[in-house]
Protein backbone atom coordinates (compact mmCIF):
# COMPACT_ATOMS: atom_id res chain seq x y z
CA UNK A 1 0.00 0.00 0.00
CA UNK A 2 3.02 2.53 0.87
CA UNK A 3 4.32 1.39 -2.50
CA UNK A 4 1.14 2.68 -4.35
CA UNK A 5 0.84 5.67 -2.45
CA UNK A 6 4.32 6.88 -3.01
CA UNK A 7 3.67 5.93 -6.34
CA UNK A 8 0.40 8.64 -6.99
CA UNK A 9 2.61 10.90 -4.79
CA UNK A 10 4.85 10.86 -6.93
CA UNK A 11 3.10 11.42 -10.54
CA UNK A 12 1.16 13.87 -8.51
CA UNK A 13 -2.51 11.49 -9.06
CA UNK A 14 -5.44 11.61 -6.70
CA UNK A 15 -7.49 8.62 -7.70
CA UNK A 16 -9.57 5.51 -6.70
CA UNK A 17 -6.82 3.30 -6.54
CA UNK A 18 -5.18 6.07 -3.88
CA UNK A 19 -7.78 6.16 -2.02
CA UNK A 20 -8.62 2.76 -1.77
CA UNK A 21 -5.08 2.29 -0.46
CA UNK A 22 -5.56 4.45 2.20
CA UNK A 23 -8.82 2.99 3.43
CA UNK A 24 -7.62 -0.66 3.45
CA UNK A 25 -4.94 0.93 5.73
CA UNK A 26 -7.29 2.77 7.69
CA UNK A 27 -9.20 -0.95 8.12
CA UNK A 28 -6.06 -2.73 8.72
CA UNK A 29 -5.15 -0.83 11.36
CA UNK A 30 -8.62 -0.41 13.52
CA UNK A 31 -7.63 -2.44 16.84
CA UNK A 32 -3.83 -3.40 15.36
CA UNK A 33 -1.33 -1.54 17.29
CA UNK A 34 1.66 -4.03 15.12
CA UNK A 35 -0.13 -2.71 11.92
CA UNK A 36 -0.27 1.38 13.28
CA UNK A 37 3.06 0.58 14.40
CA UNK A 38 4.18 -0.30 10.83
CA UNK A 39 2.79 2.52 9.33
CA UNK A 40 4.51 4.81 11.28
CA UNK A 41 7.77 3.02 10.52
CA UNK A 42 7.01 2.76 6.76
CA UNK A 43 7.14 6.91 6.83
CA UNK A 44 3.37 6.83 6.71
CA UNK A 45 3.22 10.46 8.32
CA UNK A 46 5.89 11.67 5.32
CA UNK A 47 3.03 10.15 2.88
CA UNK A 48 0.06 11.77 5.43
CA UNK A 49 1.81 15.04 4.75
CA UNK A 50 2.52 15.13 1.82
CA UNK A 51 -1.53 13.80 0.46
CA UNK A 52 -2.87 16.48 2.39
CA UNK A 53 -0.29 18.57 0.60
CA UNK A 54 -0.75 17.45 -2.75
CA UNK A 55 -5.00 16.60 -2.76
CA UNK A 56 -6.01 19.16 -0.19
CA UNK A 57 -9.54 19.50 -1.58
CA UNK A 58 -9.79 15.47 -1.67
CA UNK A 59 -12.50 14.50 0.95
CA UNK A 60 -12.68 10.58 0.76
CA UNK A 61 -8.89 10.57 0.70
CA UNK A 62 -8.78 13.48 3.75
CA UNK A 63 -11.39 10.84 5.85
CA UNK A 64 -9.69 7.89 5.25
CA UNK A 65 -5.97 9.72 6.04
CA UNK A 66 -7.54 10.90 9.56
CA UNK A 67 -8.90 7.59 10.15
CA UNK A 68 -6.32 6.09 10.56
CA UNK A 69 -4.56 8.79 12.40
CA UNK A 70 -7.51 7.95 15.08
CA UNK A 71 -6.49 4.81 14.81
CA UNK A 72 -2.50 5.16 15.41
CA UNK A 73 -3.42 7.41 18.56
CA UNK A 74 -5.45 5.24 19.96
CA UNK A 75 -2.38 3.26 20.92
CA UNK A 76 -0.55 4.31 23.90
CA UNK A 77 2.84 3.63 23.50
CA UNK A 78 3.15 5.39 19.68
CA UNK A 79 1.26 8.37 20.47
CA UNK A 80 4.83 10.59 21.46
CA UNK A 81 5.80 9.84 17.51
CA UNK A 82 2.90 11.86 16.79
CA UNK A 83 4.32 14.59 19.28
CA UNK A 84 5.62 16.58 16.95
CA UNK A 85 4.92 20.69 16.82
CA UNK A 86 4.31 20.11 12.70
CA UNK A 87 2.01 16.99 13.26
CA UNK A 88 0.01 19.11 15.77
CA UNK A 89 -0.33 21.82 14.08
CA UNK A 90 -2.26 20.14 10.80
CA UNK A 91 -4.26 18.56 13.42
CA UNK A 92 -5.37 21.57 15.07
CA UNK A 93 -5.84 23.35 11.48
CA UNK A 94 -8.08 20.32 10.43
CA UNK A 95 -10.40 20.90 13.71
CA UNK A 96 -12.35 23.45 11.54
CA UNK A 97 -12.15 21.38 8.36
CA UNK A 98 -15.40 20.98 6.31
CA UNK A 99 -14.84 18.50 4.55
CA UNK A 100 -16.68 15.20 4.16
CA UNK A 101 -19.09 16.90 6.69
CA UNK A 102 -17.77 16.47 10.28
CA UNK A 103 -15.73 13.75 9.80
CA UNK A 104 -12.12 15.44 9.07
CA UNK A 105 -12.93 17.78 11.77
CA UNK A 106 -14.37 14.93 14.21
CA UNK A 107 -11.19 12.94 13.55
CA UNK A 108 -8.39 15.47 13.89
CA UNK A 109 -9.99 16.15 17.28
CA UNK A 110 -10.25 12.56 18.17
CA UNK A 111 -6.16 12.72 17.23
CA UNK A 112 -5.91 15.38 19.81
CA UNK A 113 -7.42 14.27 22.66
CA UNK A 114 -5.78 10.60 22.64
CA UNK A 115 -2.83 12.93 22.87
CA UNK A 116 -3.80 15.31 25.47
CA UNK A 117 -5.37 12.55 27.78
CA UNK A 118 -1.25 11.34 28.73
CA UNK A 119 -0.90 14.58 30.77
CA UNK A 120 0.39 17.98 30.58
CA UNK A 121 4.14 16.53 31.00
CA UNK A 122 3.67 14.58 27.54
CA UNK A 123 2.94 17.81 25.64
CA UNK A 124 6.74 18.00 25.00
CA UNK A 125 6.28 20.89 22.57
CA UNK A 126 6.10 24.73 22.89
CA UNK A 127 4.14 25.49 19.60
CA UNK A 128 1.54 25.07 19.28
CA UNK A 129 1.04 25.09 22.75
CA UNK A 130 -1.33 22.68 24.26
CA UNK A 131 -4.11 25.38 26.24
CA UNK A 132 -4.78 26.92 22.33
CA UNK A 133 -5.22 23.53 20.84
CA UNK A 134 -7.39 22.31 23.44
CA UNK A 135 -8.91 25.50 23.38
CA UNK A 136 -9.83 25.19 19.57
CA UNK A 137 -10.44 22.02 19.80
CA UNK A 138 -13.35 22.92 22.61
CA UNK A 139 -14.66 25.71 19.87
CA UNK A 140 -14.65 22.78 17.26
CA UNK A 141 -16.99 20.44 18.97
CA UNK A 142 -19.70 23.10 19.75
CA UNK A 143 -19.56 23.93 16.36
CA UNK A 144 -20.81 20.58 15.58
CA UNK A 145 -24.55 19.31 14.81
CA UNK A 146 -25.11 16.40 17.46
CA UNK A 147 -27.98 15.51 14.57
CA UNK A 148 -25.55 15.28 12.11
CA UNK A 149 -25.00 11.40 10.51
CA UNK A 150 -21.66 10.10 9.75
CA UNK A 151 -19.42 7.97 7.33
CA UNK A 152 -17.49 5.87 10.46
CA UNK A 153 -18.07 2.70 12.07
CA UNK A 154 -17.38 1.26 14.84
CA UNK A 155 -17.11 -2.37 16.55
CA UNK A 156 -15.91 -0.84 19.92
CA UNK A 157 -16.12 1.78 22.01
CA UNK A 158 -13.20 1.08 24.63
CA UNK A 159 -11.12 3.86 23.32
CA UNK A 160 -13.51 6.82 23.46
CA UNK A 161 -15.15 5.18 26.63
CA UNK A 162 -11.51 5.25 28.40
CA UNK A 163 -11.16 9.31 26.80
CA UNK A 164 -14.24 9.77 28.93
CA UNK A 165 -12.26 8.59 32.19
CA UNK A 166 -9.68 10.95 31.87
CA UNK A 167 -10.16 13.78 34.41
CA UNK A 168 -7.20 15.77 34.10
CA UNK A 169 -7.88 17.14 30.86
CA UNK A 170 -11.75 17.67 30.44
CA UNK A 171 -11.63 18.12 26.51
CA UNK A 172 -10.72 14.57 26.35
CA UNK A 173 -14.18 13.64 28.26
CA UNK A 174 -15.89 16.18 26.12
CA UNK A 175 -14.77 14.59 22.93
CA UNK A 176 -15.90 11.17 23.70
CA UNK A 177 -19.45 12.53 25.42
CA UNK A 178 -20.26 13.82 22.04
CA UNK A 179 -19.04 11.59 19.87
CA UNK A 180 -21.20 8.79 21.92
CA UNK A 181 -24.19 11.34 22.30
CA UNK A 182 -24.42 11.96 18.52
CA UNK A 183 -23.72 7.96 17.41
CA UNK A 184 -26.94 6.63 20.16
CA UNK A 185 -29.00 9.81 19.33
CA UNK A 186 -28.48 9.29 15.02
CA UNK A 187 -27.57 5.19 15.19
CA UNK A 188 -29.45 3.88 18.46
CA UNK A 189 -30.26 0.23 17.01
CA UNK A 190 -26.62 -0.13 16.14
CA UNK A 191 -24.25 1.54 18.85
CA UNK A 192 -26.42 1.64 22.41
CA UNK A 193 -25.81 -2.25 22.42
CA UNK A 194 -22.00 -1.86 22.60
CA UNK A 195 -22.40 1.41 24.85
CA UNK A 196 -24.11 -0.81 27.52
CA UNK A 197 -22.22 -3.46 26.89
CA UNK A 198 -19.42 -2.13 27.45
CA UNK A 199 -20.07 -0.35 30.36
CA UNK A 200 -20.54 3.16 28.94
CA UNK A 201 -24.04 3.62 31.27
CA UNK A 202 -21.85 3.13 34.49
CA UNK A 203 -19.11 5.97 32.86
CA UNK A 204 -21.74 8.48 31.52
CA UNK A 205 -23.04 8.33 34.94
CA UNK A 206 -19.91 8.99 36.65
CA UNK A 207 -19.69 11.84 34.17
CA UNK A 208 -23.00 13.27 35.29
CA UNK A 209 -21.54 13.19 39.35
CA UNK A 210 -18.55 15.21 38.59
CA UNK A 211 -18.30 19.12 38.75
CA UNK A 212 -14.92 19.62 38.33
CA UNK A 213 -15.42 19.22 34.62
CA UNK A 214 -16.97 22.66 33.57
CA UNK A 215 -14.25 25.30 32.48
CA UNK A 216 -14.54 28.92 31.80
CA UNK A 217 -14.94 28.26 28.07
CA UNK A 218 -17.38 25.66 28.28
CA UNK A 219 -20.55 26.11 28.07
CA UNK A 220 -22.16 25.45 31.62
CA UNK A 221 -23.00 21.76 31.63
CA UNK A 222 -21.80 20.40 28.46
CA UNK A 223 -20.23 17.16 29.21
CA UNK A 224 -23.00 16.71 31.33
CA UNK A 225 -25.71 17.17 29.25
CA UNK A 226 -23.93 14.94 26.29
CA UNK A 227 -23.11 12.21 28.99
CA UNK A 228 -27.22 12.37 29.93
CA UNK A 229 -27.84 12.23 26.60
CA UNK A 230 -26.62 9.05 25.99
CA UNK A 231 -28.20 7.36 29.11
CA UNK A 232 -31.08 8.67 27.90
CA UNK A 233 -30.56 7.07 24.41
CA UNK A 234 -29.56 3.87 25.79
CA UNK A 235 -32.59 3.13 28.42
CA UNK A 236 -35.09 3.98 25.56
CA UNK A 237 -33.26 1.30 23.32
CA UNK A 238 -33.50 -0.89 26.29
CA UNK A 239 -37.16 -0.14 27.16
CA UNK A 240 -37.92 -0.62 23.05
CA UNK A 241 -36.37 -4.08 23.11
CA UNK A 242 -37.43 -5.37 26.20
CA UNK A 243 -41.57 -4.17 24.80
CA UNK A 244 -40.67 -6.02 21.34
CA UNK A 245 -39.31 -8.71 23.10
CA UNK A 246 -42.41 -9.67 25.03
CA UNK A 247 -44.96 -8.62 22.24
Amino acid sequence: MMAIIKDRLHRRVCDDVLEVAWSTMWNVTDEAPKNCKRFLDGNGMKYFLGCLTTFPDKNELMRNMMGLLGNVAEVSELRSRLMQGHFIKVFSDLLFSTQDGIEVSYNAAGVIAHLASDGHKSWIIKTPSRYKVLDRMTKAIQNWNLDADRNINYRSFEPILQLAQVRHTPQCAHWAAWALANLTKVYPEKYCSIVIAEGGLRIMGELLEEHSLLQDNQPPGVIHSLAQTVINQCLMYMKSTVEESSQ
